[in-house]
Parts: C-alpha cells; sequence; structure tokens
C-alpha cells in the first residue's frame, strides 16, 4: 500500500518534478545550440573562396556572386575550356521570356533555373518534339534549351533553340559563356 501524503507534500513533489524537467529542457536547447555552432565552425573550414574572382563554394556548388546576385554552377570557371564554345546568344535573348529545358543530364534543369531563374519570366520542363513523358512538346518556335548526354561536346543554336550535347561541363561553360563570366 503507498503511503498517504499531505497536500504540501504532493505539491513539494510536483514543483521539484517541473523544475527537473524545466533544468533538462534548457539544458538540452543549449547544448543543441552550441552543438550546431560547433559543426558550422568545423564544416566552415571546407568553404573555398577565391574572392579574386567573385567565385565561392558552398560544398556542392561553386557560387560567383557579383553584387547581390549569386549564381550557381557545379564547375569552377577554371575547370573548363571555354575556348571551343562559340554562341551568339546572351542573357538580354532569353530575359523576361518563358524558357523551356528539355534535359537528358541529371540536375540539368536545376542548373538552368539556377543560374538563370532571377533573369527569365519562368522556366518550364518540356520535351523537344514528341516524347512519351507527360510534358508539353515544344520545337524551335519558343527559346528552348535542349541538353543531350554526349562523348562529344558541342554547343550549337537553331532558331529559339540551343543544343547542349555533352554533360554538366558543358552546360556550365554555355552558362559562363551566356551570363558573359570569364576567367
Amino acid at each position: 500500500m503507498s503511503k498517504i501524503r499531505s497536500l504540501g507534500e504532493i505539491e513539494r513533489k510536483e514543483q521539484r518534478r517541473k523544475r527537473i524537467s524545466g533544468i533538462f529542457i534548457i539544458s538540452l536547447l543549449l547544448l543543441s545550440t552550441l552543438g550546431f555552432a560547433l559543426s558550422m565552425v568545423s564544416f566552415g573550414g571546407q568553404n573555398i573562396v577565391d574572392e579574386t574572382q567573385g567565385f565561392s563554394n558552398n560544398g556542392q556548388y561553386w557560387i560567383y556572386t557579383v553584387g547581390t546576385q549569386k549564381y550557381y554552377f557545379t564547375y569552377h570557371i577554371e575547370e573548363l575550356d571555354l575556348s571551343p564554345y562559340n554562341i551568339s546568344k546572351n542573357l538580354a535573348d532569353f530575359g523576361g521570356q518563358q524558357i523551356y529545358v528539355d534535359s537528358q543530364i541529371d540536375g540539368g534543369l536545376q542548373e538552368i533555373y539556377n543560374s538563370l531563374g532571377s533573369y527569365v519570366g519562368k522556366i518550364n520542363e518540356a520535351c523537344y518534339g514528341e516524347c512519351s513523358r507527360d510534358l508539353p512538346e515544344k520545337d524551335c518556335s519558343e527559346p528552348m534549351i535542349v541538353i543531350r548526354n554526349s562523348s562529344t561536346p558541342r554547343i550549337r543554336e537553331e532558331d529559339s533553340c540551343v543544343f547542349i550535347e555533352g554533360d554538366m561541363k558543358t552546360l556550365d561553360a554555355f552558362l559562363y559563356k551566356l551570363l558573359g563570366i570569364t576567367a
């Protein structure tokens, strides 16, 4: 049998339980904040900053900063050879327009969106010509970027289309040229 407790004993026990719970929660909050701060300091050492050219690396993307505008690339400009690619289009050709992207490269659509998203009206995924995916089928009568995997990298233009054949390096080279960023 349990002992009969007075009202004062029950209140003291309840207050003690509340104090212990409060101290535990506050300790947990302080320790988690401290842990987060320490983890950011240790991961901060992995960031690569190339202040001379405006590039920094967040561990996933190279970020090129001009004023308050940021452009995200998978590859640093010095990792690419831009010389074989000649394009006549510039950012003004896509400015404020809806652009369609058909990409066979993983991350291709995201790379276009990261770099051009603030300049164009809208970026939508579409199919160049006929396809079995549930996407609109487009041709070169509207601005479109077609990205295809290829072992032979090249960039060509046809009407309102830009065809990028290669890999993510070829796509980044196109974006650097389009944005006018040079090494």
